[in-house]
């Protein structure tokens, strides 16, 4: 059996922000709809224009945190770690949209772009779900169901996403005058995202990659599904003296 490469779970958390948001910033280029993570939130923002997309896109992650609390009924360090990252993936998603918008559109280059933007989609969240550090709420709040309610990744993810699509296409309908930036690009990605993220993710991640903390701080956070959990949980109560 080949070893595997070790992977520090901190630059698997930064490539997710990264790619997640490049992904999301390049959908909406394509001009085919937009991503179901952040259909909600550019809803928000057509209909109050004032705050910028990222901006809103913070908001959103908040209120999903406030729905991951009333699940597990407490507020857990990962928890307030989620809502720091959620301001950085905002920043991202802003400068990213400003930077991407000089791309050239042609109903060619368009498809490109939706090809390319629902594949590194999958990588950034597989990165995500295989950091095993504190998530955009949004993925906090799908581990958290999955590992709740014991019900598979690529179910609760789909769920999640039609859902979602659904709620973004009301709020169009309701405040915008009909169904806005809701395309083919947001239907098929609300369908593939779930099953295709858990093919790489066990597939290829998994048989490549050893996903290890790197630092002390990383592994105090370390979710509970790592398989490194217990191992690094015991070597800092140790080092702490308990």
């Amino acid at each position: 059996m080949t070893e595997k490469i070790r992977f520090p779970c901190e630059l698997a958390l930064l490539l997710g922000l990264l790619l997640v948001a490049f992904a999301v910033c390049l959908f909406v280029e394509s001009g085919f709809g937009v991503t179901v993570l952040s259909s909600i939130p550019l809803m928000w923002h057509y209909m109050c224009p004032v705050l910028d997309f990222g901006t809103w896109n913070i908001i959103y992650q908040v209120i999903i945190l406030g729905i991951c609390v009333c699940i597990s009924h407490k507020i857990k360090p990962s928890y307030l770690f989620g809502l720091g990252i959620s301001i950085v993936f905002g920043a991202f998603l802003s400068l990213l949209k400003a930077t991407l918008a000089i791309l050239p559109n042609s109903l060619e280059l368009d498809i490109i772009y939706l090809v390319c933007a629902h594949i590194i989609l999958f990588f950034g969240v597989s990165f995500f779900m295989r950091c095993y550090l504190p998530l955009l709420p949004v993925d906090i709040f799908i581990r958290e169901v999955v590992y709740t309610f014991k019900i598979k990744y690529k179910t609760v993810k789909t769920c999640f996403d039609v859902g979602c699509m659904v709620i973004a296409a009301a709020l169009g309908i309701l405040f915008l005058g009909g169904i806005v930036d809701i395309g083919i690009g947001t239907v098929v990605s609300a369908f593939i995202t779930g099953y295709f993220v858990a093919r790489i993710t066990t597939r290829m991640y998994d048989e490549w990659f050893d996903f290890v903390p790197s630092t002390r701080l990383s592994a105090m956070l370390l979710s509970e599904d790592s398989p490194h959990y217990g191992e690094y949980r015991h070597s800092s109560g140790s080092g702490s003296g308990h």
